[in-house]
C-alpha cells in the first residue's frame, strides 16, 4: 500500500495566499498591483491613526516623554500618511505609459498614438463614474443621519470630515450637484473628503499622455533627459502637491520606459551583487526620508536634522513632509525596480488580491469610517441622548462629545471593520467596476471608437495603394523632378 503525507492546512493556505504568480518576475509587471494593494491598505491605516491617535504623526507625544515604538523612524511610516497617495501617483504614470512605450519601441508609432487616444478618452469616465456613485451613496446615507455619531464624537477629524446637513432636502439636492462639480474642479467634496486626490490623479494621467505624444519620435536617451528636466522643473516649483503628483507621474513614465530598455535590464542581470547592495542602500535611505514627521519635527533630533537639510534642497514654503515622502518613495521604488526578488514577493496572490480591490477600498473606506466604524466604537447608531442647553446670554452650550469605548472594544472593532471594508470592496469590484467599464465601452462606441480598427485598416490599404501609384508615376519623371527620399 502506497503511503503519502497529505499537506497540512497551514501549507495549503500558505500556498494559496503567498504563491507568486506564474512567469518571469523580471518581465512581469504584476508587482505593480502588489504595490498598489500595499498603498491602499496604508491609506486605511493612516486615516485610522489620524482619527484616533494623531500623536503618531509626531516623533513623540511631547518633548518631555520618550517616543513610542510606532513613532520610531520607519515604523511610523504606515501611520503618518502621505505615502499611499504618492504611490498611487507613481503607478498612474507607470501604467499609463506602459503600452504606448512598448508599441513605440516596436516601431508601431501609429498604434502607440491610438493607445494614448483610447486611454485618454477612457480614463475620465473610469474615474468619474465610480467616484460619483460613491458620492451618491454617501449623500444618501447622510440624509438618513448616518454621520450624526461622527459629528458628536470625541474624534476631531471625524467631526471635521463628516457633513452637516442643510435645513431642507431641496438644498441638499443642490449641494449634491455642487459637490460633484467641486470634486472635479477644486478637489473639495463635503461627503467624503478622501476624493480630493482623484482630480490631481486625473490631471497627472493627462500630463503623461501629453508627454508621451510629444516625445513619441524622440530617441530613448533624449527622452530620459526630458524626463529629468521635467522632474527638476517640478521640484523647484513650490506649488501645492507637485512632488506628490506631477513628479511621481513623470517618474513612473521614466521607469516604464526603462522596463523596455534591454541593455539596462541586461546590465542589472550581469551585476547582481552591486545591484543588491544598491537596492538595500536605496531602501534604507528611502524609508528613513519617508519617516519625516508630519507634525513637530523639532521633538526629535533625527527629524530636526532633516528639517535643517530641507532648507537647502527644497523651495521655501512647501510641505516638507510630502517632499521627503516623495523622495523616499522614489528611492524605495527604484530599489524594487532593480530587485527581481522584491518584485517576486510583491507578485504573491495576497498582495495581487489587495491590489485588485485598491480603488474600491479608496472609495468606500472613508464613508464606512465615519458611519459604521463610529457606530461600533461609540456604541450607538443615533448619537442620543444629545441635548443642547443655553447660558444666560442665550449662547448654545453643547454637551460633552461622545466618548470612545475601552481599548479592548476598540481592538476588536477595528479588525472587524477592516474586514467589512474589504468585503464591500469585493462587491464593488465585482459589480460596480464592471458596470462602469461597460458604460465606458458604450461611450467609446457611441463616439466612434468601435470603427477605429476598420478605418485604420482601410486607411492603411488606401495609403499603400496611393504610395504604389505615386511610385509608378514617379518612374516616368526625370530624375531631377523626383522627390527627395526621406532619411
Amino acid at each position: 500500500m502506497q503511503s503519502f503525507q497529505s499537506p497540512t492546512l497551514y501549507s495549503r493556505i500558505r500556498e494559496t495566499i503567498w504563491s507568486p504568480s506564474q512567469g518571469d518576475s523580471r518581465k512581469s509587471v504584476k508587482w505593480i498591483d502588489g504595490l498598489r494593494g500595499i498603498a491602499s491598505f496604508l491609506v486605511v491605516l493612516t486615516h485610522l491613526a489620524r482619527a484616533w491617535d494623531y500623536n503618531l504623526f509626531s516623533p513623540r507625544d511631547n518633548e518631555e516623554v520618550p517616543p513610542r515604538v510606532l513613532q520610531w523612524p520607519v515604523l511610523r511610516i504606515p501611520w503618518q500618511g502621505r505615502i499611499g497617495v504618492t504611490i498611487f501617483a507613481f503607478l498612474t504614470g507607470y501604467v499609463c505609459a506602459l503600452k504606448p512605450l512598448k508599441l513605440s519601441r516596436a516601431g508601431n508609432h501609429l498604434g502607440a498614438f491610438k493607445a494614448i487616444a483610447k486611454s485618454a478618452f477612457r480614463r475620465p469616465p473610469r474615474l468619474i463614474l465610480p467616484a460619483t456613485l460613491a458620492l451618491v451613496i454617501s449623500w444618501v446615507m447622510a440624509q438618513f443621519g448616518a454621520f450624526i455619531v461622527a459629528n458628536r464624537s470625541d474624534c476631531w477629524w471625524c467631526r471635521y470630515a463628516a457633513p452637516d446637513l442643510e435645513d431642507s432636502l431641496y438644498k441638499e439636492v443642490i449641494r449634491l450637484g455642487t459637490n460633484f462639480l467641486s470634486t472635479w474642479t477644486t478637489g473639495y467634496m463635503a461627503y467624503d473628503d478622501h476624493q480630493w486626490a482623484l482630480l490631481p490623479l486625473l490631471k497627472a494621467s493627462m500630463l503623461v499622455y501629453i508627454l508621451l505624444s510629444a516625445t513619441m519620435y524622440v530617441r530613448f536617451r533624449w527622452r530620459v533627459v526630458i524626463y529629468f528636466i521635467m522632474i527638476f522643473y517640478f521640484h523647484q516649483d513650490a506649488a501645492k502637491d507637485t512632488e506628490t503628483f506631477q513628479i511621481q507621474a513623470i517618474y513612473g513614465t521614466l521607469l516604464s520606459d526603462l522596463t523596455h530598455c534591454v541593455p539596462f535590464r541586461a546590465f542589472l542581470d550581469t551585476h547582481r551583487w552591486p545591484r543588491r547592495i544598491t537596492a538595500a542602500f536605496l531602501t534604507i535611505l528611502g524609508l528613513y526620508l519617508a519617516s519625516y514627521p508630519g507634525e513637530h519635527p523639532e521633538f526629535a533630533e533625527w527629524s530636526t536634522d532633516l528639517f535643517n537639510l530641507s532648507l537647502y534642497i527644497f523651495p521655501p514654503e512647501v510641505n516638507i513632509g510630502k517632499r521627503y515622502t516623495a523622495i523616499g518613495v522614489d528611492l524605495i521604488i527604484a530599489a524594487i525596480f532593480i530587485s527581481p526578488t522584491t518584485q517576486h514577493f510583491l507578485s504573491n496572490r495576497l498582495l495581487l488580491w489587495l491590489g485588485k480591490q485598491s480603488f474600491a477600498v479608496y472609495l468606500v473606506h472613508g464613508t464606512l469610517l465615519r458611519t459604521v466604524l463610529c457606530w461600533m466604537l461609540y456604541g450607538t447608531f443615533t448619537g442620543e441622548p444629545w441635548e443642547e442647553s443655553v447660558d444666560e446670554n442665550g449662547v448654545p452650550i453643547l454637551p460633552p462629545w461622545l466618548p470612545l469605548k475601552g481599548p479592548v472594544w476598540v481592538g476588536v472593532c477595528i479588525p472587524l471593520w477592516i474586514a467589512l471594508v474589504y468585503l464591500c470592496a469585493v462587491g464593488w469590484t465585482g459589480y460596480v467596476d464592471p458596470a462602469c467599464e461597460r458604460l465606458t465601452g458604450w461611450l467609446e462606441k457611441k463616439v466612434g471608437f468601435e470603427n477605429e480598427g476598420e478605418k485604420a485598416a482601410a486607411g492603411a490599404a488606401g495609403a499603400a495603394g496611393a504610395a504604389g501609384a505615386e511610385g509608378r508615376a514617379e518612374e516616368g519623371l526625370p530624375m531631377q523632378m523626383r522627390p527627395m527620399p526621406v532619411a
